[in-house]
């Protein structure tokens, strides 16, 4: 019965080829694509192989309108699925019959797939939650969709072995360790001399799509994909994932362009800050072979020069040579690095020549931290693309936010950010308003674990803080007088808590509002003596700014061309809960980088307040299992259930006590 079960419904399934199987919905793909950590596919080679050797070379136009799959054991038959997008007529494409055998190696949906699968009287009743691909998954769905749609004509290999493109990219995957990168992830077969008659087509056929998966695979490695779910498998505060480039598109760029090793080094971030990061991470591992390397020369070394000093060159940036009797030759590659270099130090222009001072710099390496450098490179493979030309960025570690606009910092202040316990969450949104003198809404994190067991001892806090309640269902009705509420058996749910402005109010005279699922935002304090510390981590999760009127008329100067006496009039003149809607929503960028490089190549370095540096470092060695992820802070919040109050004696605070509760004159001055 199981038998039968299998073949009807592998009967339903699209075959890959089918419409219903490669319909090239990239973008579905790229989305799919974050939510399960990446998983090897090479256990998936030999069903492959066995596959390959019963594939049917195609040899005449009159089967270059069929998808091919290989032969049903039972009846010695090829089944075919029409494609309906190609011209029986046109002739096929070179080697057609190699692209074919390829495409038979992409890997089929996992048995396990099948015992998922609901009965058959079942089916209507309780069809299964669909289930997102791997990244690797989505792999094989995208070459499997662009060998069809362009009839399997390969991208790599011709009969006589890989093409020179081929072997551009080859060398391109070989040095990825220049990225941070791990080459043995993108390995690929090599391929003999070809005899007359050409190779075989069962090793031209491994060969394709083994550089195939290997260059989608480095793409998502260059775009963050090493670690493709960093919230579910490093922190639920760590809200970043990658980002993957369309793969349709990618596969066209590659099989087009004359320079497809360029289009993969064009992956990579394109922000300095990355490149400076990469450029110290890699004179980390040069100081493991600087000991006794001097260059000797009198004259500046340019690229093309061949001498002695161009072989002490290169072994002092740990380039080798294509050969042995090229070490001496100033090459390409040799530049490159020496380019990278002079960009790091900041010595202009960085042209590859070696001049006096370019020698002087070379005998004085970047001591670095390696792991953390690499770290934090993976944090800029998660960052977008485009930053925007005016943004704000929070750096959590260093305490500061900066408002750059057209690459340069406009404003820079010191703020405060979340406990270790009630993180600022790591993420990008777009500020959409400015709001001056604003009431302040109770997040329900603090409304059930802070003020409901108060509300059970009599609310004290309503009392010290101002609190107002309103019912949910009548926001913009009148308060409600908790006092008459029996908060032992109400649902905490159903009302939400606000303070209105004024004085002592938590949010100040200013608050800056980019609306997530986080629910955080920038605000005023009325508490700046938190600012002279060293160690700002004592909010529920907002980013408090120093300084926040001046900020106000950065961002709205921007925006609406108001000056500094516009936003002190709206203070002193303006209605309370004045809400000033943005015409252009600006970027904001919350993020999490413990070094930067700054000018001459100095690495500056900030602790890992909240261990967010350490997971990233344990994900990229795959050690997964030693990653404290700590708890959800998205999880729902039981506003139902009342909680169980236990009465406290009162522990006085002495002035100079820096604990945290005696930071805390209550739950609200730390938000």
């Amino acid at each position: 019965m199981r038998a039968l079960f299998v073949t009807l419904l592998l009967t339903m399934l699209p075959l890959p080829g089918s419409p219903a199987a490669f319909i090239a919905d990239a973008q579905a793909q790229e989305a799919f694509a974050q939510n399960r950590p990446a998983q090897d596919t090479a256990n998936e080679s030999a069903p492959a192989e066995q596959v390959l050797k019963e594939w049917p070379v195609v040899r005449a136009p009159a089967a270059g309108d069929m998808h091919m799959m290989p032969n049903d054991k039972a009846t010695g038959t090829a089944p075919a699925v029409e494609t309906g997008s190609i011209d029986p007529n046109a002739p096929l494409p070179p080697n057609a019959d190699i692209g074919q055998a390829a495409r038979a190696l992409i890997p089929l949906p996992a048995p396990a797939a099948l015992d998922a699968a609901p009965s058959i009287q079942g089916a209507a009743a309780a069809a299964p939650a669909p289930v997102s691909p791997t990244p690797e998954e989505a792999d094989q769905t995208a070459l499997a969709a662009f060998y069809t749609s362009r009839r399997d004509e390969p991208i790599w290999v011709t009969k006589t072995g890989y093409t020179e493109r081929a072997l551009a990219v080859i060398s391109q995957l070989q040095r990825a360790q220049e990225w941070a990168l791990d080459p043995g992830d993108y390995a690929v077969p090599e391929l003999p001399t070809a005899p007359p008659g050409g190779l075989s087509r069962d090793d031209l056929a491994k060969a394709e799509m083994s550089l195939s998966f290997a260059v989608l695979k480095y793409a998502r490695h260059a775009r963050g994909g090493r670690i493709p779910a960093p919230a579910q498998d490093l922190s639920s505060y760590l809200d970043r994932k990658p980002q993957l480039r369309n793969r349709a598109e990618l596969l066209s760029s590659l099989a087009t362009s004359d320079a497809p090793a360029a289009v993969l080094l064009g992956l990579h971030p394109q922000q300095a800050q990355f490149n400076l990061l990469r450029q110290a991470w890699l004179e980390t591992q040069r100081a493991k072979t600087l000991k006794g390397v001097k260059i000797d020369a009198k004259a500046d070394i340019k690229p093309g020069d061949r001498s002695p000093a161009v072989a002490a060159l290169r072994k002092r940036m740990n380039v080798q040579a294509p050969s042995t009797a090229e070490d001496d030759v100033y090459d390409d590659q040799l530049a490159a690095a020496v380019k990278g270099f002079q960009t790091l130090k900041d010595l202009s222009p960085a042209d590859a020549v070696v001049t006096a001072a370019t020698r002087a710099e070379l005998s004085k390496p970047i001591k670095g931290n390696a792991d953390q450098l690499a770290a934090n490179m993976q944090m800029w493979r998660w960052m977008p693309e485009d930053l925007g030309n005016f943004y704000v960025n929070v750096n959590v570690p260093e305490y500061m936010i900066h408002v750059v606009k057209d690459g340069a910092d406009v404003f820079t202040e010191r703020v405060t950010v979340g406990l270790v316990g009630l993180q600022t969450p790591i993420f990008s949104d777009q500020m959409e308003r400015v709001t001056f003198k604003s009431r302040w809404r109770v997040p329900d994190s603090i409304k059930v674990r802070d003020v409901w067991p108060n509300l059970l001892r009599g609310g004290g806090l309503m009392h010290k803080h101002n609190l107002r309640v309103k019912r949910l269902a009548d926001p913009e009705g009148p308060d409600v007088d908790w006092q008459k509420i029996d908060w032992s058996k109400a649902n905490m749910g159903d009302y939400f808590l606000y303070r209105p402005p004024g004085g002592g109010n938590e949010l100040g005279l200013v608050k800056f509002s980019f609306p997530s699922k986080h629910y955080v935002f920038m605000h005023d304090t009325p508490d700046k003596h938190m600012f002279s510390w060293t160690r700002r981590a004592n909010s529920h999760g907002c980013m408090r700014v120093r300084n926040p009127l001046q900020m106000a008329a950065v961002v709205l100067g921007e925006d609406k061309n108001w000056d500094r006496a516009k936003i002190d009039d709206l203070v002193r003149n303006g209605p309370d809960h004045n809400i000033i809607e943005l015409d252009r929503k600006i970027p904001v960028h919350i993020t999490y980088f413990t070094a930067r490089i700054s000018k001459g190549g100095k690495i500056e370095t900030w602790a890992d307040i909240y261990g967010h540096e350490k997971r990233v470092t344990l994900a990229l060695a795959n050690k997964y299992d030693k990653i404290a992820k700590g708890r959800d802070h998205l999880a729902p919040l039981d506003q139902s259930s009342v909680p169980r109050v236990a009465v406290a004696a009162k522990r006085p605070a002495k002035p100079d006590d820096d604990s945290v509760q005696s930071l805390m004159s209550s739950a609200f001055s730390n938000f």
